[in-house]
């Protein structure tokens, strides 16, 4: 394809960034990656990919020449689209989530760092030029793009965001490993500040960097889709691995149970047993979980999620547990 009217800056050269760091290269954009962390930014510059994922290192020699990192901020600013995909780690795991969250005590700053993407915002504030698109791929709870990172560029700048600015929320759906589904070919839900944010986000989206994308109403319909998909396969998970706990306690089959149930042709769909892990799966779900939390404190229909990040925990235990009489 050839090179095409317009810079892409990317905020994170992590694992979700480098995809569409790489990606927008290969559709003939010029790249500019931020990073705070000076070894990345080495790696990138100097020819090797700062993350191994397929994607990225199956096309990374066609694409390299047109990427570059920095760790300066004002190289964004002549940028036509900013992507937005910072890190936003938890602080707490294990024995030690599991008691705040039994205790109910917490706010979602006390289990969530967002200061990745507080900053990120506040710093492109700073130089992001009027007319550009700024596109989250920052996985959040409903209503964090405008309060984590849409503040931030508001109060760093004269920029009235759905106006001088747009703003849309496009969370990553990349799965890592996979040579059939990646960056290029998952459909993406896209939601926006406004039409004329909506309007600009399909078109990067769907003409310029060649993704289906599937519109949503707006910026917070957006960010709950990504939320129930990684919440749905965490008590999924937590579900079958609760049934194998108690199966091996009983000295029952669990797995010849399992492929008995998956031989049902329709309404089934099997999850193995394990720890729930990953950078999202957890995360995703104390999100949705303490979202809903905040805004219906009174609802029991919270209570489901809050179990099975509970149990998931104690599911490395049991795990252990079970090691240890292997063992002996």
């Amino acid at each position: 394809m050839p090179g095409l009217n317009g810079r892409l800056a990317v905020i994170g050269g992590g694992f979700v960034g480098l995809n569409v760091a790489v990606h927008g290269a290969l559709r003939g954009l010029d790249v500019i990656v931020v990073d705070v962390n000076r070894r990345v930014v080495e790696l990138i510059n100097s020819g090797v990919p700062s993350v191994r994922d397929v994607y990225v290192v199956e096309n990374w020699v066609k694409s390299r020449d047109r990427i570059r990192a920095t760790t300066e901020y004002p190289e964004v600013n002549d940028a036509t689209w900013v992507v937005v995909a910072v890190n936003t780690p938890m602080k707490v795991y294990g024995r030690r989530l599991v008691d705040m969250l039994e205790s109910d005590r917490g706010s979602m700053d006390d289990y969530i760092d967002f200061n990745p993407v507080e900053v990120a915002g506040r710093r492109l504030g700073e130089v992001v030029r009027a007319g550009t698109l700024v596109s989250s791929e920052v996985t959040i709870y409903p209503g964090g793009t405008v309060e984590r990172l849409g503040s931030g560029i508001e109060g760093s700048s004269k920029h009235k965001l759905g106006e001088t600015l747009q703003l849309v929320h496009s969370p990553e759906r990349i799965n890592p490993g996979d040579r059939v589904w990646n960056i290029s070919n998952i459909p993406r839900v896209l939601g926006g500040l406004g039409d004329a944010s909506v309007k600009a986000g399909i078109k990067f989206y769907k003409e310029i960097l060649g993704i289906p994308v599937a519109k949503a109403t707006g910026l917070v319909e957006a960010e709950l889709s990504k939320l129930i998909e990684n919440a749905q396969r965490l008590t999924s998970i937590t579900l079958v691995s609760s049934i194998k706990a108690v199966s091996d306690t009983v000295k029952v089959d669990f797995y010849e149970a399992l492929e008995g149930a998956s031989t049902k042709p329709f309404g089934f769909q099997r999850y193995r047993p394990g720890y729930a892990g990953g950078p999202c799966l957890v995360k995703d779900t104390l999100m949705l979980y303490l979202w809903m939390r905040d805004r219906a404190p009174r609802s029991p229909f919270k209570g489901l999620l809050k179990q099975a990040i509970v149990l998931n925990e104690l599911y490395l235990e049991h795990l252990a547990s079970r090691v240890e009489e292997v063992a002996r």
